[in-house]
C-alpha cells in the first residue's frame, strides 16, 4: 500500500533523533569543558597569588605560617620591606623576648641584645635569617626535631654571640646605650682603586693566549 511507512523509515527517524540528542550532549559537554578550564585557570591564578604573597613574607594560615623567602635586605623593594619588617619585629618580640628573654638591658641572660638592634644593618640581617629558620621549623609544617635542636643549640647562640661581641652592636653592649654605627668605606681612595684594578686587568694574559 503506497504512502505507508516501513520499519526502515521508523528506524531512520529514530536514528536522526538519537543523532540530534548526541549532538546536544556533545555541545553541553563542550560548554562544561570550557567552564572546567576556566575554573582550573582561576585556581592556578589563586595559587600563584598565594605563592607570591608567601614569597614576600609570612602568610598567616590559621595556626601556621608559610615558609618565607630568603630576605635580601640590600635589594628589598618598598613592598617587600613593608612585609618583612613586621614579621621580624613580631618575631623578636614574641620569640627572642617572650620565650628566650634575649633582648633588653635588664635581660636575665648573660648574653642579650641591646634594644637598638633594629638600627644596625648587620643585626637586622642576622636576625632576619634566624627568624626565617625558626618560621621554617615551627610554622611551615616542614620542620623536624633535629632541625629545631640545631636552631637552639647552634644558630641562636651563634647569632647572639656574634652580635654582642663582634658586630656594630658590641659598642652598644659596652656603653649600655645606642652607639651609631660608623659608616664603612670600601676602599681608601676610589680613583686610586679604579686605576689599580684597571692596571691589574691590563697586565693579565689574554684568555686566547692560553690556548696557543
Amino acid at each position: 500500500m503506497t504512502g505507508s511507512k516501513s520499519p526502515r523509515d521508523d528506524l531512520a527517524v529514530q536514528m536522526l533523533a538519537l543523532g540530534a540528542q548526541i549532538q546536544g550532549l556533545r555541545d553541553q559537554l563542550a560548554n562544561l569543558a570550557g567552564l572546567g578550564e576556566q575554573v582550573t585557570g582561576l585556581a592556578d591564578d589563586v595559587d600563584a597569588l598565594r605563592d607570591r604573597v608567601a614569597d614576600l613574607g609570612g602568610v598567616d594560615q590559621g595556626d601556621a605560617v608559610t615558609e618565607v623567602r630568603m630576605w635580601d635586605w640590600t635589594r628589598m623593594s618598598r613592598e617587600e620591606a613593608a612585609v618583612a619588617w613586621p614579621v621580624l619585629l613580631d618575631w623578636v618580640s614574641e620569640v627572642l623576648v617572650g620565650v628566650f628573654d634575649s633582648v633588653g638591658q635588664y635581660s636575665g641572660r648573660n648574653v642579650h641584645l641591646p634594644i637598638c638592634w633594629y638600627r644596625h644593618p648587620d643585626a637586622v640581617a642576622e636576625l632576619g635569617w634566624l627568624c626565617q629558620e625558626w618560621i621554617k621549623i615551627y610554622r611551615s609544617g616542614k620542620g623536624t626535631s633535629s632541625a629545631a635542636g640545631e636552631w637552639h643549640d647552634r644558630w641562636l647562640p651563634g647569632v647572639l654571640r656574634r652580635l654582642t661581641r663582634d658586630s656594630q652592636m658590641s659598642a652598644c653592649v659596652r656603653e649600655g646605650k645606642h652607639v651609631d654605627p660608623r659608616p664603612g668605606q670600601a676602599v681608601d681612595d676610589p680613583d686610586v682603586a679604579r686605576a689599580a684594578v684597571q692596571a691589574d686587568i691590563d697586565r693579565r694574559r689574554p684568555e686566547a693566549a692560553g690556548l696557543e
